[in-house]
C-alpha cells in the first residue's frame, strides 16, 4: 500500500472511531477536537513513509498547531455538558436518522475536508526528495506568523470571556478589534505557510487545492457564517461588524 492509501485509509478509522465516540456521547462538536489531529495522523503516517528533512519539519510545524488546537478546543469540550449550538441546530434540522446524518454530513464530510485541507501535506510525503530552498524559509515565517495570530486570538477571547463583567458582551479589542475573527484569519494563513514550504517538490501546486479550501471554508461556509449566525439580532454585534472586517485584519482601525 503506497503513502497516500495508507493515509487515506488511516484517516477513514480515526474518523469512525470518533465517529464512535461521538454517537456514545451524544456530542458532534467531538469533531472539532478530531480536526487538528486528524492532519497530524497523515503527517506522522507520511514522515515515516518518507523520512526528507523537509517531510520532518512539516511533521514538527503541523504537529505542534495540530495539538495545540486539540487541547484548546479539547478543553472547551470538557469544560461544557451541552454540545454546541451549532451541531444542535443540525439535529434540530434533521429530525430523524440523527445518527446517518451525522455519519455522513458530519464525521465524513469532516474526513473529505479534511484530505482536501492536507493536499499539500500528501504531496509533500509522497515526492519530497530535494533539498529546501529559499521559498521554503518564507513559508516558515509565514506559518509562524499565522500560527502566532491564532493563539494570541485565542488567548485574548478565552481571558475575555472568563471574565464575569463581560458575560454577554462582543469582544472587540487585542487582535480582535481588527478582525473579527483572527483565529480563522491565522489559521488560513499558515496553512499558505506549509504550501510554500512545499514549494519545489514535484506536483507541489496540487497542494494548492489546501489553503484554498479552508480559506473558503473559514470566510464563506463553516467558519465566519456558522460563529456569527447566532448574532444576527445583537445589536452591539452588528455594531462591532459594520467597521470590522470578517477575516482579513484593518490595522487601520482606531
Amino acid at each position: 500500500m503506497n503513502t497516500f492509501w495508507l493515509q487515506v485509509v488511516s484517516l477513514f478509522i480515526f474518523i469512525n472511531f470518533w465517529f464512535v465516540i461521538a454517537v456514545i456521547k451524544k456530542r458532534n462538536d467531538i469533531a472539532d477536537v478530531a480536526w487538528g489531529l486528524g492532519f497530524v495522523l497523515i503527517i506522522l503516517i507520511g514522515w515515516f513513509s518518507n523520512p526528507t528533512p523537509r517531510v520532518l519539519l512539516i511533521s514538527f510545524m503541523v504537529a505542534f498547531w495540530g495539538f495545540r488546537l486539540a487541547y484548546h478546543i479539547g478543553r472547551r469540550f470538557l469544560k461544557s455538558n451541552e454540545e454546541d449550538k451549532r451541531y444542535q441546530n443540525m439535529r434540530t434540522s434533521w429530525k430523524s436518522f440523527s445518527i446517518l446524518n451525522s455519519w455522513l454530513r458530519v464525521f465524513m464530510l469532516q474526513g473529505v475536508t479534511l484530505l482536501l485541507v492536507a493536499s499539500s501535506l500528501i504531496v509533500v510525503t509522497s515526492f519530497d526528495n530535494s533539498d529546501p530552498i529559499l521559498i521554503n524559509f518564507l513559508g516558515i515565517i509565514i506559518w509562524a506568523f499565522g500560527l502566532s495570530f491564532e493563539i494570541i486570538g485565542d488567548q485574548q477571547l478565552k481571558k475575555f470571556i472568563s471574565q464575569e463583567e463581560n458575560k454577554g458582551k462582543i469582544m472587540t479589542s487585542g487582535l480582535w478589534k481588527y478582525t473579527r475573527h483572527p483565529n480563522y484569519f491565522g489559521e488560513a494563513v499558515l496553512w499558505w505557510g506549509l504550501w510554500l514550504v512545499t514549494w519545489g517538490v514535484d506536483y507541489f501546486y496540487l497542494g494548492l487545492i489546501g489553503p484554498i479550501t479552508i480559506t473558503l471554508l473559514l470566510r464563506f461556509v463553516s467558519g465566519v457564517p456558522l460563529a456569527e449566525a447566532r448574532y444576527k439580532e445583537n445589536l452591539e454585534f452588528q455594531e462591532y461588524a459594520a467597521k470590522t472586517p470578517p477575516m482579513l485584519p484593518n490595522f487601520l482601525i482606531k
